[in-house]
């Protein structure tokens, strides 16, 4: 997952969301820009056309994000729910300094990281939206954050995978997974309609490592001796405390199959027999417990 940027070192930035604030982690503002029209060929030259708005990209943790869930939901099912957000950014008294309004957002990409059990970051979710456009909002209140007050501290290295038919006990590490559409707004010609893309899937890598290595080698080579490709198969994660008794969050991965595998009995430079499974995501469910 790339590095986002605070907005700055002091106070707290929120993201108000009908009404209601949460606390972001981090926050990059869209760019403003002009798009360069070149003029006929006769006199050549460029003119300044329309202003364009680029991504607002926030990142959060899941329990102090309640809106996560109706986000993930629209995104998977195709819907297109533009909404009015705020960027909120506090003093060291909790007094707004900062305020943008950005209209008509609509949500591009959700971008679920990395799990690595020899980790120890913070679990958190980049979700970027498109705004048609940016206004400057009133200053001076009070922020009254709508997160829970003693959220549960989420480690990325605290996780349990299943996968039907496989050992997956030594389940090292989960690729960072990104759902993704593109926006096309039309030629102006035709109302400059705003239509939405597919909905794309990176796919979901696991590292397998130990004697579960040879198990999931044998079952690939057995597919391949075959000429046959895996079924479809759904994959839990379940993440949790770092005592690992409490589950936080469940996550169900449904694939079309297994897309890809590599193996390295050496271990490479760690001198640990490892192994990556691909599987090509069809769709994805997140439920905070």
């Amino acid at each position: 997952m790339p590095p986002v940027a605070a907005i700055t070192q002091i106070g707290t930035t929120y993201l108000d969301v009908n009404g209601l604030v949460y606390p972001l982690m981090a926050c990059v503002l869209p760019d403003i820009s002009w798009e360069v029209i070149p003029l006929p060929a006769q006199g050549g030259g460029h003119r300044l056309g329309q202003p364009r708005f680029g991504q607002l990209t926030v990142r959060f943790t899941p329990p102090s994000m309640a809106p996560l869930a109706g986000w993930l939901e629209g995104l998977t099912s195709g819907r297109v729910d533009p909404v009015d957000l705020g960027v909120l950014h506090t003093d060291g008294n909790g007094k707004v300094r900062h305020h943008l309004v950005l209209k008509g957002c609509i949500l591009t990409e959700l971008r679920l990281p990395e799990c690595s059990a020899a980790g120890k970051e913070i679990y958190a979710i980049e979700a970027v939206f498109e705004p048609e456009r940016v206004e400057a909002g009133p200053l001076g209140g009070a922020v009254k954050s709508a997160a829970p007050g003693r959220a549960k501290k989420w480690l990325a290295s605290n996780f349990v995978v299943t996968v039907p038919g496989l050992p997956s006990g030594r389940i090292s590490r989960i690729g960072a997974v990104t759902l993704s559409r593109s926006l096309v707004r039309e030629d102006d010609r035709f109302g400059g309609r705003l239509l939405v893309g597919a909905l794309g899937f990176s796919p979901l890598a696991l590292t397998v490592t130990g004697p579960d290595c040879a198990q999931w080698r044998d079952a690939v080579l057995k597919l391949t001796a075959s000429g046959a490709h895996g079924d479809p198969v759904a994959i839990g994660v379940e993440l949790r405390d770092t005592a690992l008794k409490t589950v936080l969050a469940d996550l169900s991965f449904q694939t079309i199959g297994l897309s890809g595998f590599s193996f390295d009995p050496s271990g490479g430079g760690s001198g640990a027999v490892t192994a990556i499974a691909r599987f090509e995501l069809e769709t994805l469910k997140f439920q905070v417990n």
